[in-house]
């Protein structure tokens, strides 16, 4: 009956996209609230939905509403960008081996990234565009299935590269910053890709501008804990710097 149950209302978020605890009550009356809470956690722990207040939505619902083309997602929050940006570059060294994810504020880093002999791997294609305009960097740019929507190679071909070589520093991005503090993007192979990053570098770097606060996406793929310093723009929560303070990340 339990598994009876699970896969109707799998199959009513994947058909609906969305469904409010009160509407799945509704279909269930003879079931607790709690016991469809303790369903919908099994369903997003197999993947299928993502829990939000009240209810859950289907992945496919979520990432459809959440990932916009990148050129769209490079063109709003210009300023805060920037001022992201121009931070960031500070706290990187000539001479290292860096990785800069894909994503549209490590794009600005990249624009603003000094012309000097750095050694670049990226799973960025505009990325990898962006700093082949300067003369002194070495770019290496990973292999693998390109997304339309992020402009980034994944994939087991895009692991493999990652394996061949090592990370003095990472500087990432993420399409979502949960209000419990875990980092999101919105495919699972993107997802796996920064976590063997993350894994590999000495240092982390976090790019993070305040549209993305409060949201969420299918796929965590850190947490606070896992990085070392959070760059971010002048509009971020003061009460929120302080808490990522006192956690031990440095906030800039």
């Amino acid at each position: 009956m339990k598994d009876k149950r699970i896969g109707i209302i799998k199959d009513l978020i994947e058909k609906n996209g969305r469904m409010s605890l009160e509407e799945l009550g509704e279909r269930f009356p003879g079931v607790s609230s709690m016991t469809l809470r303790r369903d919908l956690l099994a369903l997003e722990e197999a993947g299928v939905l993502v829990r939000v207040r009240g209810g859950a939505l289907s992945v496919q619902e979520l990432s459809k509403k959440t990932e916009v083309q990148f050129a769209k997602r490079t063109a709003v929050q210009i300023a805060e960008k920037k001022q992201i940006a121009e931070k960031a570059v500070r706290l990187v060294d000539p001479g290292s081996s860096m990785f800069i994810d894909s994503g549209s504020s490590t794009l600005y880093f990249a624009k603003e990234l000094p012309d000097l002999n750095y050694y670049v791997s990226t799973n960025g294609i505009a990325i990898a565009q962006e700093l082949m305009r300067k003369k002194m960097p070495t770019v290496m740019l990973f292999g693998g299935e390109v997304s339309r929507n992020t402009m980034a190679t994944m994939g087991q071909s895009c692991l493999q590269d990652l394996s061949r070589i090592n990370i003095d520093t990472a500087v990432m991005a993420a399409t979502a910053f949960t209000d419990d503090g875990n980092f999101c993007c919105g495919l699972f192979a993107e997802a796996e890709m920064k976590r063997q990053v993350l894994s590999r570098a000495k240092k982390i770097i976090m790019l993070l501008d305040t549209s993305k606060v409060g949201k969420v996406m299918p796929y965590t793929f850190a947490k606070l804990s896992d990085i070392d310093v959070l760059v971010t723009d002048g509009n971020f929560p003061e009460e929120m710097k302080k808490s990522i303070a006192a956690q031990g990340v440095t906030i800039i």
